[in-house]
Order: structure tokens, then C-alpha cells, then sequence
């Protein structure tokens, strides 16, 4: 049994000898970094995705094609989103915890929520639960669409 661990130990030079192989060990790194708070982690990076999927029917229903500064933008989310969380997860295992990770990733989860729920509304803006929530997305959807809040407004209330 220690001469096949010791055997395995003089394999690991040949295996890093190739990029698989540190392909495989990084992928092994941050998947063991991360484990306790795969939840958080997978609900995060879909949320943004869902996001993007509302801004791609959007753009879509506008009559746009869908533009490469949309991908541009989810990835960096991912990227910003993928930092504070590889630090959060960090300041978890300092503290022995899930707790502050989990914080965060609720806040973007609902950031990204947010965003979705307005392009949401620009897509059926007669459904109940949106409709509750137009007043406070007007920025939002104004922002998406590129276009004054008031002409939002008057959108929203059916004057236009």
C-alpha cells in the first residue's frame, strides 16, 4: 500500500508535465475551494444567467439583434461576482463558516433578480406580480431601454 503511494507521488511531475494536467489541478483546486458553498456559488452564476436570458428577450422584442456588449457584460459580472466571492468563501474558512459567503451571494442573487424582473416587465407588463413592482423598476426598465423614466411612466400607465 506505500509503495503504491509512493509510486503515485513520482507520477504527479509527468502529469503537470502537460497542460491537461494543470488544467485538472486547477480545476480540482477551486472546486475543493469552493465545496461548502457550492450552493451559493451555483445559484449566483445562475441568477446572472437568467439575467442575461431576460436582456437577450428584450433586446429580441425591441426588434435588436443581440448585441456582443450583452455577453461582454454577463461575463464580467461572472468575473466580478466569481472575486468577491473566492473572497468571501476565503474569509468563511478563516472563520469556519458559510455565513458571510452566504451574505453576499444573496445580495448579487437579488441584485440580479432585480434586473431580470425589469426586463420582465418591459416583456409582459400586464402580469400581476411585475405590475405590483413597476413603480420602483421604472429606473430600471428606463435604463435597459435607453429612454426617459417619464416615458416609461407613461407606458407603464397605459397613456402611450
Amino acid at each position: 500500500m506505500i509503495q503504491q503511494a509512493l509510486h503515485s507521488l513520482t507520477r504527479i511531475p509527468q502529469v503537470l508535465s502537460t497542460g491537461w494536467g494543470w488544467v485538472t489541478l486547477a480545476s480540482i483546486s477551486v472546486l475543493d475551494y469552493i465545496a461548502g458553498h457550492s450552493f451559493v456559488v451555483f445559484l449566483v452564476v445562475a441568477a446572472t444567467l437568467i439575467d442575461a436570458v431576460w436582456g437577450i428577450a428584450v433586446s429580441l422584442k425591441k426588434g435588436e439583434f443581440t448585441k456582443s456588449e450583452l455577453a461582454r457584460l454577463t461575463i464580467a459580472k461572472l468575473a466580478v461576482y466569481g472575486c468577491v466571492m473566492f473572497v468571501f468563501i476565503g474569509l468563511d474558512k478563516f472563520i469556519n463558516s458559510t455565513i458571510t459567503a452566504s451574505i453576499i451571494g444573496a445580495a448579487i442573487v437579488l441584485v440580479e433578480f432585480w434586473s431580470s424582473c425589469a426586463s420582465m416587465l418591459i416583456l409582459y407588463p400586464n402580469f400581476l406580480f411585475l405590475r405590483l413592482l413597476k413603480k420602483a423598476l421604472t429606473g430600471e426598465i428606463a435604463s435597459k431601454l435607453g429612454i426617459p423614466e417619464e416615458e416609461v411612466k407613461e407606458v407603464l400607465e397605459g397613456k402611450k
